[in-house]
């Protein structure tokens, strides 16, 4: 059970998987700063939906690759509620280019986002953990971290950074009794996705239509119930795991 009280700022918040997770902490009494960038009527949407239901959350415009303003969210959130007990980074892009199809900016780009944003967050983060009784950090990551694809190698070195990462930050904030998991995500439902090329899964169809979540897209709550766990009390002894969250993606 979630600790009362409990702050949460969750960068990419304001839609797709960061919105469900906002959701779900929202509506199990989490205090939440919803970090958004770019799709402010999405972002307005989501807050309108969690204070509609006597949820307590607001929303900051900040750009994760941008230290200044990764600072300024943690701050604002710190300044409101007095506290941060957990840090949830989501934020990301998926271009979904070839590896010819890079040049040096469009790289730095999604590098600078992708896992600069995870980093600055957690660093600006930091002060205001260590003063939790519950501290905790998760980070969104992907299936495509660990399976290899035919688009997009960008987005999935990022996601492999994210796991290692993940780990060496467990091993360096222990000393502060902050744990550090990710979820490894794969297909979900969302409003769109990112990039030129449709997202599409071939699953056998013997198995496609059949069990409770075999081989079927996730929802964004789905993923706000496995991170409402990782922040509780109860998860004391997840340090440093990466939670595959796929329907089975990775057995076919």
């Amino acid at each position: 059970m979630i600790m009362p009280g409990t702050v949460a700022v969750i960068t990419g918040g304001g839609k797709g998987v960061g919105a469900g997770i906002a959701r779900v902490l929202c509506a199990a009494g989490v205090r939440a700063c919803i970090g958004y960038h770019s799709s402010e009527d999405l972002a307005q949407k989501t807050l309108a939906g969690i204070l509609d239901k006597g949820g307590e959350a607001f929303l900051f415009k900040a750009d994760v690759s941008d230290r200044a303003q990764v600072r300024a969210m943690i701050e604002a959130a710190a300044e409101k509620y007095g506290r941060i007990d957990a840090l949830i980074n989501n934020a990301a892009m998926q271009p979904n280019k070839f590896i010819r199809e890079y040049d040096a900016a469009s790289f730095k780009w999604l590098w600078n986002i992708n896992i600069g944003g995870y980093w600055l967050a957690a660093q600006a983060a930091l002060p205001y953990l260590k003063r939790s009784e519950c501290p905790r950090i998760v980070n969104i990551s992907s299936i495509h971290g660990k399976r290899p694809a035919r688009f997009d190698a960008g987005y999935a070195m990022t996601k492999a950074a994210i796991s290692m990462f993940t780990r060496e930050a467990a091993i360096e904030f222990a000393a502060y009794g902050i744990t550090v998991n990710c979820i490894d995500l794969g297909g979900c439902k969302i409003e769109g996705k990112t990039g030129k090329f449709p997202f599409r899964v071939r699953w056998p169809k013997e198995t496609r239509e059949h069990g409770a979540g075999w081989l079927r897209f996730c929802m964004p709550e789905d993923v706000g119930g496995l991170v409402a766990y990782l922040i509780s009390p109860e998860a004391r002894m997840m340090i440093g795991s990466g939670i595959r969250l796929d329907g089975g993606a990775m057995l076919v």
